[in-house]
Order: structure tokens, then sequence, then C-alpha cells
């Protein structure tokens, strides 16, 4: 049983970040994008994302120097999402309809008390925060500040991407703001699959910051053994799930000891 429980939650995240410091979008292929821009300014309850999940509640702002994406119809700023006690809003959760292994959002100046965390069910897959995020020294000067503004220079901003591997997956998504100041995000993208080098290209993989598993970060400038495959010419197979791997396994001993087969 030990073995089983330490095989089921063997998971990780890989965390990267655009090549390009003033981009504001994944250039992964075959997402779901969420923008806020149709929603009103304020407080929106039981918010759907057609196909893909919804939200228990989202605060809408106009975009300032703060966050808002950029509107690839006007090349302006963009409404976004705002988690701030002081708006009568701690945090904001995403549910999705699939459990999926791609997730990414622009996370926008980003302070110490923004929180984000994926679950499967109940269940911590991994918790992020702006230090474990910012703090790569992949993440040079570029990054600090709006791209779009110039405003707020002391902060970082960046699209970060957040891909599991192949055994880890979420449902859900909370953002939470510990403190004080503002948790600020936008165009939110996700797809079930993970990055795949047989149809993905490395240029929407991005750069590596950091490797996850559940409350626990590793700073990466390389990728790990785990994600070596990530970087290969073709992807390997996904493994046996972990429980079939071990019922096979105590099955075969059953069939030789006691079976005589």
């Amino acid at each position: 049983m030990l073995l089983f429980t330490q095989l089921l939650y063997a998971q990780s995240t890989l965390v990267t970040i655009t090549e390009d410091a003033t981009a504001t979008t994944s250039s992964l292929s075959n997402t779901d994008l969420y923008d806020f821009n149709d929603l009103s300014n304020g407080l929106n309850s039981n918010v759907s994302w057609d196909g893909v999940g919804s939200f228990d509640q989202v605060y809408v702002r106009e975009a300032n120097r703060f966050g808002g994406a950029v509107d690839e119809s006007t090349g302006q700023g963009s409404r976004f999402s705002y988690v701030k006690s002081a708006y009568n809003i701690e945090s904001s959760t995403l549910t999705l309809d699939n459990s999926s292994s791609y997730f990414g959002m622009w996370w926008s100046a980003g302070d110490s008390a923004n929180l984000l965390t994926f679950y499967n069910n109940d269940n911590v897959v991994a918790q992020y925060t702006t230090q474990s995020m910012f703090g790569s020294l992949n993440l040079s000067q570029d990054y600090y500040g709006n791209p779009l503004t110039g405003g707020n220079g002391g902060e970082p901003y960046a699209f970060i991407n957040f891909f599991g591997d192949a055994e880890t997956s979420w449902n859900k998504i909370e953002l939470t703001q510990l403190g004080g100041g503002g948790f600020e995000s936008d165009n939110y993208t996700t797809r079930i699959e993970t990055f795949n080098p047989d149809t993905d290209s490395q240029e929407a993989l991005g750069t590596i910051i950091a490797e996850v598993s559940g409350t626990e970060t590793t700073n990466l400038d390389a990728p790990s053994e785990n994600w070596e495959w990530a970087f290969e010419e073709s992807a390997p197979g996904a493994p046996t799930p972990p429980i079939f791997a071990l019922m096979f396994f105590i099955a075969a001993i059953i069939k030789t000891k006691f079976l005589g087969i």
C-alpha cells in the first residue's frame, strides 16, 4: 500500500513563461480562451465558460496600470479579473467540466499575497505564489512594469503556462488574495492535453522557470529528468496509470504463486 500511495501522488507541473515579455496571450494551439471582456464591471456570480466550466464569482475591472491584457481588436488594455478583499471578493474559483493538464494566464502586477491553487476535486495538485513564479533567474527586468502602459515598474507581469505531466491533471483552479493589494489576471487559457512535442512547437512551451509538486516549488532553468521528454523530437507513450499498473502486478503474483499459471 505504501508503494501505491507513492505512485498515486507522484505528480508534477512544469511552469514556463512566454519568450516575449510583452505577450499577454498563449502561443499554444487548440486551446479555449476566456478574456472577461463580455462581463459587466463589478461582481459577477455563477459565470459560465461555454464548453469549459464555470466561475463561482468574478470581479471585473476596466484596464489600468495593474491589469488588463491587450484587446486584439483595439490594441488597448481590456477588462480583467480582480480578487481583492476590500471589493468583497477574497477568492475566485474556476471549476472545469473536464480534468485538464494545461492552463495559462496573464499574471499581472504580481504581489506577495497572490495565491494560485490547482485541485483535483478537493486534493491540492499544485500551489503557486508570486514569489515561486517570479523568483526565477529567467525572469529578467524586462518583465517588470505593465508592458502596455509602462507603469507600476516594481511588480512583474508575464503570461505564465502550467503544464501537467502524464499523470497530473486538475478540475478546479482557485485564485486567492491573502492580504492587502489585489490579484490581477486575464486571458485564461486551457485545454485538456498537456504539451506534446509531436504537435506543439518548442516556442509554445516557453522558457522554464519552475517545477511544482503540491506546495513544493523547485526553480529551474533547464528541464529536469521528469520533463526531458518535452524537449525530445518525439513524445513518449502515456505511462500506465499507477493504480492499474499495481493491479496488474498483484494479479501476476496471484496467478504465478497461487494458481500456478
